[in-house]
């Protein structure tokens, strides 16, 4: 049976129990889609995962290394989700590391749900989650530590799509999995990532483009009482793209438009 991974180019590779990525979240990621071969925003994909390799003092490989590995795992059709971890790699020294250190390469190839996603597409709901979006000196890095996500995706049923992650001030965070947008007439509010969260690729061209949309984008604060007089909401990622919010508590939104016009945008970019 074909292998579904890579690590550092090789099917025959394995995992040292000594890697600081399982030791310590030592490292970082990026989840996307591969299109019949070719990887989704491609360019703002390669540019986060070096911007932020880089914020840690790891040297990203090199594009052309990731490419050639990408084409080495993923056949030429279909849809598949692919995710790139890169850690700093391994170590025997606790927190220390030695200068020189190797980084390590994962290549993961996971297979993408096309009914899920078109069910999807017609509207998600979300909830609230229990746990609380802490400070982090890391924000907007997609670093291995993600316990609180995992956490409020945990906590939550399969009706919901997405859990809503709040601050101690009970300011909105996005979500575990996905950013969130809420529409106000011609605004557009999300969170800042300053200090929390995430601030990934959908999210980066969302903002970057806005005017395409018509609208202004706005990082106020937002509470949940707030979002449910959204005109709508929608939240997005790279494997969903965005999609349209038609529930969350007691409100519901009608399917609007928005995230058919953030679609198309993002598939723009590719």
């Amino acid at each position: 049976m074909a292998k579904n991974f890579l690590i550092n180019g090789d099917t025959k590779n394995s995992l040292s129990p000594f890697d600081r990525g399982l030791a310590f979240g030592d490292g970082v990621f990026r989840t996307f889609l591969i299109k019949d071969g070719n990887p989704i925003n491609w360019k703002n994909q390669y540019q986060k995962l070096s911007m932020d390799l880089k914020a840690i003092d790891i040297k990203p490989p090199s594009k052309k290394t990731l490419l050639t590995e990408i084409q080495k795992l993923f056949p030429d059709k279909g849809i598949f989700i692919s995710k790139i971890i890169v850690t700093r790699g391994e170590s025997q020294t606790g927190y220390d590391f030695n200068e020189g250190i190797k980084p390590t390469r994962i290549l993961l190839k996971i297979d993408f749900n096309i009914n899920k996603s078109e069910i999807f597409k017609k509207g998600v709901r979300l909830t609230a989650s229990n746990i609380r979006a802490t400070k982090s000196s890391n924000s907007g890095i997609k670093d291995l530590n993600r316990l609180e996500n995992v956490l409020a995706r945990k906590s939550i049923s399969k009706t919901f799509f997405d859990a809503i992650m709040v601050d101690n001030n009970g300011n909105i965070c996005d979500c575990a999995r996905s950013s969130l947008f809420a529409r106000y007439g011609r605004m557009l509010y999300t969170a800042n990532n300053k200090s929390f969260g995430i601030h990934g690729v959908t999210k980066k061209i969302i903002c970057e483009n806005v005017k395409k949309l018509n609208l202004t984008i706005d990082y106020s604060p937002l509470t949940l009482n707030q979002l449910e007089k959204a005109d709508e909401v929608i939240v997005s990622n790279s494997i969903f793209g965005a999609l349209q919010v038609v529930r969350f508590k007691n409100t519901k939104w009608e399917k609007g438009t928005l995230a058919n016009s953030i679609n198309n945008l993002l598939n723009e970019s590719d």
